[in-house]
């Protein structure tokens, strides 16, 4: 996924029933893969999510793939994370939104007029009839009402939805960087993003989407919830032992990214993400000793990511053995 914007996308867009039914997300074909990923085995031994070593004129920088949504309850370690925490002076953490999560409702209520249902309208009686099947099963599972979405346009109230979902499902949007940023203070490490989001150019993007891809964002939503609630207890696993193969299988378009893309300007927003975390990265090099980077897997697994722009600057990316 391409996280850091998807999710300032989710935070912006942001009785037990029987499980829904698994969705496949498939895969990318190869040439939109990193090079640099289809190039490197990474080995989960000692056990742990997958890392890469990026080096530079004797500078290293530890590159965690970091991937969300991860089970609340999940327990995970990395010795080759610890071995480099314990190296390094400086952890670099993925973009951040210029708005906090406690701003956002009320920054969407002032600045979001595109992103509301028109006055005297309802969301889900504006929905086609599978949509609002499928709308209606997963609010249910969410243990929501109507009323909490009807205000917002499809694409809004989905990944809304989404959100709430995960919350009741017990995912959490925020790990692992919050679980590493906790590591990284324990050892009085200093943590730094690589920049920040502007809310108020999601908002403006989110709002140009036309009715037919309001209601596409609603879809890959929809689809995306189906999806976590069928392997809400996969998921962390497969990052856990660094199954890279599965976690990308789910990974490797979000649906926020999915719904982006489908806006003017919404491609460039993203490859923003990847230059801003790539320049920061870069810098990161130039510097002598150690930086550990937590850097989701979206800006990671597709054709000139991270790591592929690393390497073209003539940084030398493997497996850490260590």
């Amino acid at each position: 996924m391409v996280a850091s914007a998807a999710l300032a996308l989710s935070l912006l867009l942001s009785g037990q029933t029987a499980p829904p039914p698994p969705v496949e997300l498939g895969a990318a074909p190869a040439p939109d893969e990193s090079a640099v990923v289809a190039e490197l085995t990474v080995v989960a031994k000692p056990p742990g999510p997958a890392v890469w070593l990026v080096e530079k004129d004797g500078a290293k920088l530890y590159v965690l793939g970091s991937a969300q949504p991860l089970p609340h309850s999940l327990k995970w370690s990395s010795p080759r994370l610890e071995k480099a925490l314990d190296k390094s002076d400086l952890v670099l953490v993925p973009p951040q939104a210029s708005v906090g999560v406690t701003e956002i409702a009320g920054f969407i209520l002032k600045f979001g007029g595109g992103l509301r249902q028109p006055m005297g309208k309802s969301l889900e009686d504006q929905l086609p009839p599978d949509l609002k099947a499928r709308f209606v099963e997963s609010r249910n599972q969410a243990r929501k009402n109507a009323g909490d979405y009807k205000n917002w346009k499809p694409a809004v109230a989905g990944f809304l939805l989404l959100s709430d979902f995960r919350q009741a499902a017990g995912l959490s949007e925020a790990k692992p960087i919050s679980t590493i940023e906790r590591m990284a203070k324990a050892r009085k490490l200093k943590v730094k993003a690589v920049g920040q989001y502007r809310m108020s150019a999601v908002t403006t993007i989110a709002s140009k989407l036309s009715p037919e891809d309001q209601l596409y964002c609603l879809k890959v939503a929809l689809d995306e919830i189906a999806y976590d609630g069928a392997h809400s207890t996969t998921i962390g696993r497969d990052w856990a032992e660094g199954d890279l193969a599965s976690v990308r299988a789910r990974y490797r378009d979000s649906a926020a990214q999915r719904c982006l893309l489908r806006a003017p300007g919404g491609a460039a927003l993203l490859d923003k993400g990847v230059a801003q975390t790539t320049d920061a990265m870069a810098e990161a090099l130039k510097r002598p000793g150690v930086t550990v980077a937590v850097v989701d897997l979206g800006f990671l697994l597709p054709a000139n990511g991270v790591l592929d722009r690393l390497k073209a600057g003539g940084a030398t990316v493997s497996s850490p053995v260590e």
